[in-house]
């Protein structure tokens, strides 16, 4: 009653019970199957030998607020880019025009159920560039998610060029963020995993921006170099910042 934010669309999370908390008999299952295929991978790469010698720990994504406007803000995500829906609104993860190479959507899973899109070219290259349409003249933070796994995955950069209230680009982005990500990891499973790409405290979106993603060469003694983004997402920045119109 009163809570959804102007221009925002009210949306049903199946997987959570009417309070947004708790897990629904959905949730429950989702829950139950990620164990149960955790622990029966866990069983699997140990009968085969590919068990690890050190403890695997998951990394830690806690995030400790200053205060309560921080909480606020970095759940109130304003952009979801989606390759399959979850939410009853979908904004679909599609590239701007001509802006695929080497990148296919599809589920490489079992049951065809899990798309993304997908890059697996051993020489690296590929390329895929996506927008995010937001009101200018304030500061956005932008996220990244892929699939993470402990075998067969690929490095790849992340570049946000902010245009600010150019949309049509008619000049030089106001700045280039980028980052470096290795979708490999020890821990035995394969997650879904929020890469932050622009910073709270320096304005890297702040209007229109575009994200691109660039595969990299083969790490040497790797298996594979698979990319897998699932989804692109953008909130606002949880530090006060005054932001230039130039």
């Amino acid at each position: 009653e009163g809570h959804i934010p102007p221009g925002r669309y009210e949306c049903i999370v199946p997987f959570f019970a009417h309070d947004a908390v708790h897990p629904s008999a959905v949730g429950h299952a989702i829950a139950k199957d990620l164990i149960v295929h955790t622990l029966a991978l866990a069983q699997q790469s140990l009968c085969e030998g590919e068990h690890v010698t050190t403890k695997d720990v998951l990394p830690l994504t806690t995030f400790i607020a200053d205060d309560f406007r921080q909480l606020n803000v970095r759940s109130d995500y304003l952009v979801v880019k989606d390759v399959a829906r979850i939410f009853s609104r979908w904004d679909k993860m599609e590239p701007i025009p001509g802006g695929a190479e080497g990148f296919e959507l599809y589920a490489d899973d079992g049951l065809k159920q899990r798309p993304g899109w997908i890059a697996t070219n051993p020489l690296g290259k590929s390329k895929i560039t996506f927008s995010i349409e937001l009101p200018p003249n304030d500061c956005y933070v932008v996220y990244v998610a892929i699939l993470r796994s402990y075998k067969g995955m690929g490095t790849f950069s992340a570049e946000v060029r902010d245009y600010g209230n150019d949309v049509k680009r008619k000049k030089p982005p106001k700045k280039i963020s980028r980052i470096d990500i290795d979708g490999l990891w020890d821990a035995p499973i394969s997650v879904w995993s929020d890469i932050q790409i622009t910073k709270d405290n320096d304005p890297g979106c702040t209007g229109y921006c575009e994200v691109t993603i660039q595969t990299n060469p083969t790490v040497k003694g790797r298996d594979g170099n698979k990319v897998k983004l699932l989804t692109l997402s953008a909130r606002r920045c949880s530090t006060k910042i005054k932001i230039s119109n130039n």
